[in-house]
């Protein structure tokens, strides 16, 4: 058997005291004060499954006494001796959730504006234990967007030394090995004794020309690691005029967004050396709702970009898009792409 339930009756005159009490009868356990300070100092030792409260108390207006309970989940009906409309339309704003005029009094009205209150109340807690639990899962989750930005951010920084150390070995060893091996073959051809040249000139021919696909091969390698558009004046290398539409302040907030857009432009310009057979480019730069938005766009031969999502891994420059929409989304980024064979091609960045 359920226990009774436990009320507070906060009432100063004896009489309405004793006929709500007749009214509860044993139905309920039932404890009474007759001033708001009593109320609020019996709270902890009562512990009220609701609050009958007087609007008219001695020390405090009723009313005045509603947003006490409500800050604890305690369900309040005011009790009061008239009707007013102003009365009750205040206490109702303050979180009363019901209320009851005594010369009108019944024992079933009183019971059901209890149970009412009780489960109005009670719905309240859940709601609101659930919007904290859906707070802390938030700020848990912010958390963990953050640290796997920050770890985004390290593996960038790393990712783009490690592309430029391995560019560089290529470039100032291996390639200079095959070079050199490349010579040797050479000046052994050319001390051959006349009778060894006709048998060994095919298979040294042969091994020129796999040096050379070799050397090709690293070269390749190489600007693809670490292309030398945006370096070393590659820009005008590549004779490819880049024209810039900067309508907001270009200076990023944090290191790693810059060291991404600086990638990400990169590769994007490089693509347009590469692929777009365009000698010229526009790079904009844009905020919008927030957000950054970065755009390159050239004139050149494009591609059908229904095709697109057949290739997820195309190649712009040294990243396939699809390795480029997982980089943007660690930063809650994304990029979209608009193409037409003929017609050029566009590239949409968002960076938050």
């Amino acid at each position: 058997m359920a226990a009774p339930l436990r009320l507070l009756l906060v009432e100063d005159d004896f009489v309405d005291c004793e006929a709500v009490r007749r009214l509860l009868g044993d139905a309920y356990v039932t404890a009474d004060v007759s001033t708001g300070r009593e109320a609020m100092a019996s709270i902890e030792q009562c512990r009220p499954d609701a609050v009958l409260l007087d609007y008219h108390l001695p020390d405090i207006d009723g009313v005045d006494l509603v947003p006490f309970f409500v800050d604890r989940f305690i369900p309040v009906i005011l009790l009061t001796g008239e009707g007013s409309p102003e009365v009750i339309v205040e206490a109702m704003q303050r979180g009363a959730q019901d209320y009851l005029i005594k010369a009108h009094l019944e024992r079933l009205a009183l019971a059901r504006a209890i149970d009412n209150a009780i489960e109005k109340v009670a719905l309240k807690r859940d709601l609101a234990e659930k919007q904290v639990k859906m707070a802390e899962q938030a700020a848990a989750l912010d958390r963990s967007h953050r640290q796997v930005r920050a770890l985004a951010s390290a593996l960038t920084l790393v990712e783009q030394r490690e592309r430029r150390r391995i560019a560089q070995i290529l470039h100032d060893h291996v390639q200079q090995m095959l070079y050199g091996i490349q010579m040797r073959t050479y000046l052994i051809g050319l001390d051959l004794p006349e009778e060894a040249k006709p048998k060994m000139q095919e298979h040294l021919a042969e091994m020129d020309q796999l040096l050379d696909e070799a050397i090709q091969a690293t070269r390749t390698l190489t600007v693809e690691l670490s292309p030398p558009v945006l370096k070393s004046e590659g820009l005008k290398v590549h004779d490819l005029r880049v024209d810039l539409d900067l309508r907001c302040d270009p200076r990023m907030p944090s290191e790693d967004l810059r060291v991404l857009v600086f990638q990400l432009v990169r590769e994007l310009l490089f693509n347009v050396v590469k692929h777009a057979q365009s000698d010229s480019a526009r790079l904009g730069l844009f905020e919008q709702g927030g957000a950054y938005v970065l755009e390159v766009a050239d004139t050149g031969v494009g591609f059908d970009a229904a095709e697109l999502g057949k290739t997820e891994e195309r190649q712009l420059g040294g990243f396939g898009l699809h390795s480029i929409r997982e980089r943007l989304a660690l930063f809650g980024g994304d990029l979209t792409v608009e193409s037409s064979k003929g017609q050029g091609t566009r590239v949409r960045i968002l960076l938050p």
